[in-house]
């Protein structure tokens, strides 16, 4: 019994992290259907058995820590046919913020931890399946079935919780979903309103789109984040008014929360709400047309300015992008600061003075700001005079401060501390950028991707993102029935708001 206990602490203890508050449950009762398992007669002999059980406790221990990291950044459950592919991007993830050896080091450790599990389960399992009465084993076995099948139906006994049976059911609800949406996804893809169409509205005219990372309503609406945010919103607008520039926002429902970007990019491009890699890897198979068909059918050179790029990126050619500006290309060489290194102020400026000239005509450009990504490290100040960003290193002069590059993961406070500000240097960077550079006939389109992890917005939030469209031309904004939105910077909730999947149509226009 002692030993089922074990197991079950075992098994129990990632759901302290979900739930978050230590001792939230403390059985799970599936457990003592192992118990049964005992009378028969190869098993308490059968050193296989064992290593085959323990194995199968051990996966379904990861899948319940697992549950709570996905539950924990992204706000939803752990999908096993989708979310393995996550651990890519997780190493790249550390990599990009601690350092190549510290991503190696916490996958060692990983591995490390499961081979401990795998080996306490094993001996917790040699102490359960030795021989016993079968009157008490099957007692424990029908009673155990019993606590399931009660917690499942009416779960009031809060230390008493049926993971397993609940993880089973949740993941065969995701399986069938996710099998289910390929042919949708595909048949969407072959549907006519995804074919690449001229946009009049926007003939003659650059479009800009730029997304800010980890830019969530919950910047506006709680209370702790608004107070640093909204007041540099205000401020951006009275700014863009006095350079001849009307804006008007509102909000719309990203597919994701506290990271995969990209996913968000592809759904604004395609019309598809795109909300995994899998998903993101069929519509680049699909042969369907984007946004960026849409404006080069309109005239446009589709064009995109990604300075977090490090690597090779084949997915733009296949978004439909006949020029890509990775990080590479920025010929940045000053002082490194937040995930990847290069300031928006100066990616800002790069592309209007270096990049945009490089093209004949109007462009469609995508350029994906990247200082305000977890986990929101010190950026280095604001430029008084733009002309200081014509320098590869314009802050020749600045360091950044010194700190624990781990403070920021394990010291939630202090994460929920810099995300606003870090959030407010990204903001001021474009809205100054625009107030500046933007001509008056283009239409920017602002737009945050995602909102950040929950630990930052908590469990509460929804997945919607301020969206801000500014332009020169009055007119515009009322031909593209931007209406939908209110004037200004500074939007607020109200009706269910689009998803972010329609924003292609709604550029398109009726």
């Amino acid at each position: 019994m002692l030993a089922l206990a074990g197991i079950s602490l075992l098994l129990v203890s990632p759901l302290w992290w979900r739930d978050g508050h230590w001792g939230s449950a403390w059985m799970v009762p599936e457990v003592g259907l192992l118990l049964p398992l005992a009378l028969w007669p190869f098993a308490p002999r059968s050193a296989l058995v064992q290593w085959v059980l323990a194995g199968v406790l051990t996966f379904l221990a990861a899948a319940l820590l697992g549950d709570a990291l996905v539950r924990a950044v992204y706000g939803r459950p752990l999908d096993l046919l989708l979310d393995p592919l996550l651990l890519r991007a997780g190493f790249h993830l550390i990599s990009g913020s601690l350092g190549l050896w510290a991503a190696l080091l916490a996958s060692l450790l990983a591995a490390i931890g499961t081979l401990i599990v795998l080996a306490a389960m094993r001996a917790l399992l040699r102490r359960v399946l030795v021989p016993v009465r079968p009157v008490a084993a099957w007692v424990v076995g029908v009673v155990a079935l019993a606590a399931v099948l009660v917690t499942l139906r009416e779960p009031t006994v809060g230390w008493v919780r049926p993971a397993l049976a609940e993880l089973v059911s949740i993941q065969s609800v995701e399986v069938r979903a996710t099998l289910a949406e390929r042919e949708a996804l595909f048949e969407r893809a072959r549907s006519p309103d995804m074919r690449a169409r001229p946009i009049p509205a926007l003939a003659g005219r650059d479009v800009v789109l730029v997304f800010i990372e980890s830019y969530g309503v919950s910047a506006l609406d709680q209370a702790r984040y608004a107070d640093t945010l909204v007041p540099v919103l205000e401020r951006a607008e009275a700014k863009l008014a006095a350079a001849g520039l009307e804006s008007r926002s509102m909000r719309m429902s990203s597919p994701i929360r506290g990271g995969q970007s990209w996913l968000a990019h592809a759904s604004a491009l395609s019309g598809q709400r795109i909300d995994n890699n899998y998903w993101y890897s069929l519509l680049l198979e699909s042969g369907q047309d984007f946004l960026t068909d849409d404006l080069r059918a309109t005239g446009h050179t589709p064009l995109v300015v990604a300075p977090a790029i490090v690597r090779t990126w084949p997915e733009a050619s296949q978004l439909g992008f006949d020029a890509v500006y990775p990080a590479r290309s920025m010929d940045y060489r000053g002082p490194s600061s937040g995930w990847v290194g290069i300031p928006d102020p100066f990616t800002l400026h790069r592309y209007s003075r270096h990049i945009r000239p490089g093209h004949e005509g109007p462009v469609f450009a995508m350029i994906l700001l990247i200082s305000s990504h977890a986990p929101w490290s010190p950026n280095p100040p604001l430029p008084d005079d733009p002309a200081m960003l014509d320098q590869p290193d314009p802050w020749s002069d600045w360091d950044a401060p010194e700190h624990d590059p781990l403070v920021y993961w394990r010291d939630t406070d202090r994460l929920r501390e810099r995300y606003p500000h870090s959030l407010a240097y990204s903001l001021q960077a474009v809205f100054d950028w625009a107030a500046r550079d933007l001509p008056k006939d283009a239409l920017l389109i602002v737009a945050g991707d995602h909102q950040p992890a929950t630990l930052i917005t908590g469990f509460e939030a929804g997945p919607d993102v301020p969206v801000h469209f500014i332009s020169g031309d009055a007119d515009l904004l009322a031909e593209m029935e931007m209406q939908v939105g209110v004037p200004g910077l500074v939007s607020e909730s109200g009706d269910e708001p689009l998803g972010l999947e329609t924003f292609r149509f709604l550029l398109r226009g009726p």
